[in-house]
Formats: structure tokens, sequence, C-alpha cells
């Protein structure tokens, strides 16, 4: 059962990172972000180029080599194809496809390892494992939480949501719809870009590494609520311990059929968001349980 729960935490942080990013720019842009692992795989190469620097200072020398490629793409492709979802499409694909050309030109397409920062292991209730991945896991879900926090509890937090619930108001009530949309993709970028260079030693190097974390971080935004950034980080949650669990039981190739096969059923025939059929579920369960008498007007809610 620890071990359970550190795999969990483990992946967590990766695909909690990764679907905050994509949440934050659907959110704010209504753009699906194909490239957000390719972003993850640019901080993987990025810390695996300068190896012979601390690790801390790699990962942040991939956050700020990532910062004027964002800017570029936001404002240079995406922000003149807003009002067309298949090109936003085509671009972000089309942006992932040459990352992990130029990748594999430049580093080969054989995968490459990154020794971990920390090394050596933990043993908790007899249970021995790898230090750098309950590190790295807690890590990153801290960064989540604190995502998070910052979007429900800052200022421009309340601007980037006022953008993401409605554009048009946002402007009338002084919030730039279009340098928002540029900053919130500036950190789902940095967000995409910091997962793949904290996991570069667990994940390996590779140009398709990308493409691999696309489709569970993608999931996760599809059972969110679009738009809710909590509900895309109960939704990494959900996908990691299915993930998980199935692959306890089925080898890994199985497990992910199972999982994706799941996945496609769960979509087609559910008719609410993740939250919004929770929120359906606790509603009639609480419904069902209360009197069947009224409270009066006076009466105080319990």
């Amino acid at each position: 059962m620890i071990e359970f729960l550190f795999s969990v935490l483990t992946q967590l942080g990766l695909y909690g990172l990764l679907a905050l990013s994509l949440s934050l720019v659907f959110g704010a842009s209504r753009v699906v972000n194909l490239a957000v692992g390719d972003f993850a795989a640019i901080g993987a190469f990025v810390v695996y180029a300068t190896a012979g620097l601390p690790f801390g200072v790699s990962v942040l020398v991939a956050i700020v080599v990532s910062i004027p490629l964002l800017v570029a793409i936001e404002r240079g492709l995406l922000a003149r194809v807003l009002h067309s979802p298949l090109a936003t499409l085509l671009i972000t694909w089309g942006v992932g496809m040459l990352i992990r050309q130029t990748c594999e030109v430049i580093w080969g397409a054989t995968p490459s390892s990154i020794a971990a920062p920390v090394e050596g292991s933990i043993e908790v209730f007899g249970i021995t494992y790898p230090a750098y991945r309950l590190v790295v896991g807690v890590v990153a879900v801290l960064i989540c939480v604190g995502v998070l926090a910052a979007i429900y509890g800052t200022r421009i937090g309340l601007r980037i949501r006022a953008v993401s619930d409605n554009s048009p108001m946002a402007s009338l009530l002084g919030v730039p719809p279009a340098a928002t949309r540029t900053l919130v993709f500036v950190i789902a970028g940095m967000l995409a870009v910091l997962a793949g260079a904290l996991y570069a030693p667990i994940l390996g190097v590779y140009p398709s590494l990308g493409f691999n974390l696309l489709l569970p971080a993608f999931v996760a935004l599809l059972l969110a609520q679009p738009g809710s950034f909590r509900g895309a980080a109960i939704a990494a949650l959900l996908v990691v311990v299915v993930q998980i669990v199935l692959r306890r039981f089925f080898p890994d190739t199985v497990a992910d059929t199972i999982f994706f096969a799941a996945v496609l059923i769960v979509i087609s025939v559910r008719s609410l968001p993740l939250i919004g059929k929770a929120r359906s579920w606790f509603t009639r369960l609480f419904t069902a349980h209360a009197p069947s008498s009224a409270p009066s007007a006076s009466s105080p809610r319990a």
C-alpha cells in the first residue's frame, strides 16, 4: 500500500503539471495545446545538454530558454488564428512535430539517461522506494498546489479566470485579454518544461518522449470540465490511479489498451464533465437521504 501511494504521488506530480498546463491554455484561449508533451521534452533535453551544471541550474536554464520560444509561438502563430479551433490544433501539432524532429536531428533517436541528483533509496514501513522519485513527486505536487493557490487567491489569478470565463467582459473591466492569453501560455509552457526537466532522470530523454506524455495528460483534460483548473488536477489524479492499478494486474501494453478503451467509452457516454457528474451524484445522494418534509423559510440551514 505504501509503495502504491508513493507511485501515485510520483506520477501525480508529472501529470498534474501537464494537465494544469493544458487546462490553463484551454481556459484562457480555448486552444488544445497538442505540443504540451514536446514542451516537456524541451525541458528534458536542455537538462541533458547541460548535464555538467548543477541539476537545479539546468532546470532553471531550461525554463529561461523556453520563454522566448513560448512567446513567439503564442504571439506569432496562435494569436492570429484563435477564431479557428482547427487551425490552432494543426499549429500546436505542427510545433510538436518540429520540436521532435529538431531534437532527433541534434541528439539522435537513441534514448539517453540522466543521473538523478538525489541517489539512494528511502525505507518506509519496510518498503524501499527510490529517493529521487519521492522527492520529485513531492516537489511537483507542491508546485501544482502553489499554482492553484495563485489562480484562485491572487489578482493575476483573478484576471486569468476572468478572461477564461468571459473574455469580452474582462476587456470591458480593464483586463487585456491578448496580454493575459500570452502570459497564460508562457506560464503553462513553463509548467510543462519544468515537468520534463524534473522527471528527465526518471523517464529518460528521447525525441518521442513528448508524445508519450501527451496522451495521459490529454485524457485528464477531456475528463475535466473545460476551463476548470481544480478539475484538471482531480482528473490527473484519477488517470494516475487507474493506470497504476491496471499495470499491477496486466502487462503495460494490455493495461494501456484497457485504459484508453475505458476512456473512450466514458467520454462517449457521459453527458456531464467529471466535476459536474460528481456534483450531480452527491446532490442525488443527499437529496435521497433528506427528510421528506421541506423546512420552513425561516428555519436555519444545516
